[in-house]
């Protein structure tokens, strides 16, 4: 999980870390103004200016919070990981991920983008563990697993069959 947060924070901090000034920036204002406020006796029109401000605080928040969402939803969304096997890869020159993997697992088949080195040491065939943002469909992780064995158990007692004519000599 640590891994997953480290990847979205080196690629998406500044829009991070101005949701997080924004909301100290607010708490900080809001906390001012209400030990400002407490310093006097209040009247009944003080505390009621002062929760209509901190409720119109809380909605600009939330507003950006909302806008940070819709275009960084991965920030609020659990990484995946599948295990599965690579079906094809292809690169793509005019894009803006050029490096795509296709892995097919128990439950569905999806196209992941990856990075140039990831994509380099894969190969068609092999069995891999991959971790996901689930928005953006690029992997953050990806662990090569070896052959699995009951694959090759399942050559080795149903061998090919022969056909007539097909002598060794």
């Amino acid at each position: 999980m640590v891994n997953y947060y480290q990847y979205l924070w080196k690629t998406t901090w500044i829009e991070a870390l101005g949701i997080l000034v924004l909301g100290l920036f607010i708490l900080i204002q809001y906390t001012w103004k209400v030990y400002a406020k407490a310093q006097n006796p209040l009247r009944p029109l003080d505390k009621w200016m002062l929760a209509f401000k901190g409720i119109g605080w809380l909605l600009i928040f939330g507003t950006y919070l909302l806008i940070f969402n819709t275009s960084e939803p991965d920030w609020f969304a659990k990484p995946v990981q599948v295990q599965g096997e690579i079906q094809g890869k292809s690169m793509v020159s005019n894009s803006r991920y050029p490096y795509n993997v296709e892995i097919e697992w128990d439950s569905g088949r999806e196209v992941f983008h990856l990075d140039p080195y990831t994509y380099q040491e894969l190969k068609t065939g092999q069995r891999v563990n991959v971790t996901f943002l689930p928005h953006r469909m690029q992997v953050i992780s990806c662990e090569i697993l070896p052959p699995d064995e009951d694959e090759n158990e399942k050559k080795l007692l149903n061998p090919v069959k022969r056909m007539e004519g097909d002598y060794d000599i």
